[in-house]
């Protein structure tokens, strides 16, 4: 029930909200302040935030010729325990430098020794649209905090948060507490006949404070959440299909904001993205209006929904 109410919430929102993002400028971004609902990313990308106050800790980018790339994060804290991240990456070619930048994001991004867009063993699951320069990619993964931050692998992927100095001195500074694991979906799409911007949206979370039971195995080899592990802790398996779930949705919305065509797109249909939005209107039609109310506030909670998501669809069904 869930499911099929989150997609019939955000497919009726997520037409107005690319209306709006199309009509407004890119979010100020600022160290340290704070933001909620919908935020708009280089190229008039309009990302919806979970629901929940988002600090920004810091921004990087460089520069070289015309190709321009940045990035920042978004924290979310419950008392002093990190909740999640969101982290935004763009990288721009000018205009120009096109063939360049597809070689080397071959290089970096999609067939990088140690991340990137194709299948490892510590990703659970990878899904992608590969063809000349473009690509449209979907990852699904665990990470093991303490080594991402302190010990990472020799080619990590650079524009991750884990990385960041600012990352490592808002750490100390606060004395923020880490969890041992957290799990990822990483979005990125790049079609130079759509546009000259590589969009790359990532989102994390601490999954004990998403509702999944204590983490007991903390190393990336030894996770509860690595796929080959999970099958032995059942509860695990059924939080992690449920994040795939919301991540899959989260990427369908995604590929509109950035304009991906129809061949870019990804099938994740087997994943919840293609249910019938009048079947789902049946499907509340039949339940009473408290259970959708509480359902509705489950989806908010849970970060599914933004919290200008919440009120709207609160009010279609109070209405």
């Amino acid at each position: 029930m869930k499911k099929l109410l989150g997609i019939l919430v955000l497919g009726l929102l997520l037409i107005s909200n690319i209306a709006e993002a199309a009509k407004s400028k890119k979010t100020r971004f600022k160290t340290g302040q704070v933001y909620e609902g919908t935020v708009i990313w280089e190229g008039s990308v309009s990302i919806n935030l979970p629901a929940g106050k988002w600090k920004m800790l810091g921004k990087w980018d460089w520069r070289v010729n015309l190709i321009l790339a940045n990035g920042l994060t978004l924290a979310l804290l419950d008392d002093n325990v990190l909740k999640g991240l969101v982290e935004l990456t763009h990288l721009d070619s000018g205009g120009k430098w096109t063939s360049d930048i597809g070689s080397w994001l071959q290089e970096v991004y999609m067939v990088n020794k140690t991340d990137g867009c194709y299948e490892r063993s510590e990703y659970y699951l990878v899904k992608r649209y590969k063809r000349g320069a473009a690509f449209n990619c979907l990852v699904i993964r665990h990470f093991e905090v303490i080594k991402e931050i302190y010990s990472p692998d020799k080619d990590i992927l650079k524009y991750q948060t884990f990385n960041q100095p600012f990352f490592r001195v808002w750490i100390k500074k606060n004395n923020t507490e880490l969890p041992v694991t957290m799990l990822a979906s990483e979005h990125a799409f790049y079609a130079p006949s759509v546009r000259n911007k590589v969009i790359i949206v990532s989102y994390l979370i601490n999954p004990e404070l998403y509702g999944a039971s204590k983490t007991e195995f903390g190393t990336e080899e030894t996770s509860e959440y690595h796929r080959a592990n999970i099958n032995r802790y059942p509860d695990k398996k059924k939080f992690m299909e449920n994040w795939i779930k919301i991540a899959a949705q989260r990427h369908k919305s995604f590929e509109m904001t950035v304009r991906a065509k129809e061949h870019h797109k990804l099938d994740l249909s087997k994943y919840g993205t293609a249910e019938v939005i009048e079947k789902t209107k049946t499907t509340i039609s039949s339940s009473g209006l408290t259970e959708e109310l509480k359902e509705l506030h489950d989806l908010y909670k849970e970060g599914v929904l933004t919290k200008e998501e919440f009120e709207k669809a609160k009010k279609k069904l109070l209405n």
